[in-house]
């Protein structure tokens, strides 16, 4: 169990796993069995600390359990999804539509209710390690009428190339890869930057509302960069543009 900013690194040569629950004796069952699958995996029983953590870490795969002492593991998702984007699955005893709910509207990949077969929450994370290699692996987007090609750093609407400068790519590049989910300033801050994010630069507003104007000078093009106040930005597609 860790629980201050010193702990242990990962293992690079691993998958990495971090898992929060504060039943101790589930958390290692769960640590023997998936350590003896070739993962490695830190064991948190509350937040503290976490943010330095994940943020100094390429965490792969995050396990959480919602009744936690402290913030309870809804709170916890809407502070990491700040900085990670990475698969995030709930394990819980709260097995009602509504919390089911709640967690997979606050950005879960997955939602498993206690207890779980070891085997079956190990296809699970794979599954959804599965789902992110393949759109990381990804060189080429395509979301509505708009083509991103990640190696050319190129952006295509139909027969015609988009100018944009390397920030402006960078920062649609990222949009597209989170393709219709809300993608907060910080993230893409950290990412674009590629240093840590203070509350108060606005870097990132003034280079979205270039690429947003951008874009729009292109008639018929479907995507748009959506503002999600007080959360981040979002591209969609405008279906209304194609009619």
């Amino acid at each position: 169990m860790l629980n201050r900013p010193e702990a242990s690194a990962f293992d690079e040569r691993k998958t990495k796993i971090l898992l929060i629950e504060d039943d101790q004796r589930l958390a290692q069952s769960i640590t023997i069995f998936f350590t003896s699958q070739g993962f490695d995996v830190k064991h948190f029983i509350n937040d503290e600390c976490l943010s330095s953590l994940i943020q100094n870490e390429k965490i792969d795969i995050i396990i959480c359990d919602i009744m936690l002492p402290g913030n309870n593991g809804f709170r916890i998702i809407k502070k990491v999804r700040a900085f990670y984007h990475g698969p995030y699955i709930f394990l819980s005893a709260l097995n009602d539509l509504k919390s089911q709910l709640k967690g997979f509207s606050l950005g879960a990949d997955d939602y498993i209710c206690k207890p779980v077969d070891p085997q079956l929450l190990l296809a699970k994370v794979n599954a959804c390690l599965q789902r992110v290699e393949k759109t990381e692996q990804q060189d080429v987007i395509s979301i509505g009428n708009l083509t991103i090609d990640k190696n050319n750093r190129l952006a295509r609407f139909e027969d015609q190339d988009i100018s944009l400068s390397r920030h402006e790519f960078d920062l649609l590049w990222l949009l597209a890869l989170n393709y219709g989910k809300q993608i907060t300033r910080e993230y893409l801050f950290v990412n674009t930057l590629k240093r840590s994010y203070d509350g108060l630069d606005r870097t990132i507003d003034g280079r979205v509302s270039r690429l947003r104007k951008k874009l729009l000078n292109y008639q018929g093009l479907s995507c748009r960069i959506n503002t999600m106040w007080g959360q981040g930005y979002m591209l969609t597609v405008n279906v209304s543009s194609n009619d």
